[in-house]
């Protein structure tokens, strides 16, 4: 005989994934209308210009029809000339919500498998970055791009930790080197962002049940890296973490107790 429990969640996950299938079809049409405006981007490179508009025409599409609420603190950070932003990564969220708060067109770098998705693969991996992580040559590679990109005076949003961590969500992973390498031999500064409730809002658990949220983010002050060498790299790679993960324990100690039930619970 099933619980009651059990019979009270039933209405609650029929809507969760009727929402998933609502917000996932804005997604996706935004993307197939754009798609012949993304191909004359790649083919035509003097049209990338028009990227800025293109994203936002996508964000404002899919935001707003998607229900969901976008609050960003710390517009005020972003320097004015290129730079390296730097971002926790807990959910498939964070790359839309960053396309969205970001200014301009700036390249992300992902892991390889996002070059493989049919179409939107494509355009990845001729606009974006893309990194084979547990290759020596791909990772050579990816640190090519990324520096011919800066050059061109376009940012690059790069996740330190690698992937989504999502046994220790809400929480940060370990940060690694490259984009703090890429930093110091550039002399180009770090933007740190914290991104507060995705990984509340759309969990990376494999179960694909959205919950309500507000898509928080928090641009802090830029790091500067002038005058930096090879052996600060550590230092700087730990105090832009600390100032992340502070951050978002704070975010969720202080805001509303959805999230510090849900984080009590992950760790139990």
């Amino acid at each position: 005989m099933k619980s009651t429990n059990d019979t009270k969640l039933k209405p609650s996950i029929i809507l969760r994934r009727a929402y998933i299938l609502w917000a996932g079809f804005w997604w996706i049409l935004g993307f197939f209308l754009l798609l012949p405006f993304f191909s004359l981007c790649i083919f035509i490179p003097a049209l990338r210009i028009m990227m800025p508009a293109l994203n936002m025409l996508w964000c404002w599409l899919f935001f707003p029809l998607a229900f969901l609420k976008v609050k960003t603190i710390g517009k005020q950070h972003i320097p004015e000339g290129p730079c390296i932003y730097i971002a926790n990564h807990g959910s498939y969220m964070d790359i839309p919500l960053l396309t969205y708060i970001l200014p301009g067109f700036p390249a992300f770098m992902g892991k390889s498998s996002l070059g493989k998705i049919p179409l939107f693969g494509f355009m990845f991996r001729n606009l974006h970055i893309v990194v084979e992580r547990n290759s020596s040559r791909g990772r050579a590679k990816a640190m090519k791009d990324s520096f011919e990109i800066l050059r061109n005076k376009r940012s690059i949003v790069i996740f330190p930790e690698g992937g989504i961590h999502h046994k220790i969500q809400p929480g940060v992973a370990e940060f690694k080197e490259g984009a703090f390498s890429l930093a110091v031999q550039t002399g180009l500064p770090l933007v740190p962002v914290t991104i507060c409730h995705n990984w509340y809002i759309l969990p990376d658990d494999g179960h694909w049940l959205p919950r309500n949220g507000v898509c928080k983010s928090i641009i802090h002050k830029a790091v500067s890296t002038a005058g930096l060498s090879e052996k600060d790299i550590a230092a700087l790679r730990d105090s832009c973490r600390q100032i992340i993960a502070e951050s978002l324990d704070k975010e969720i100690s202080d805001g509303p107790a959805k999230y510090r039930d849900a984080a009590a619970a992950s760790v139990k």
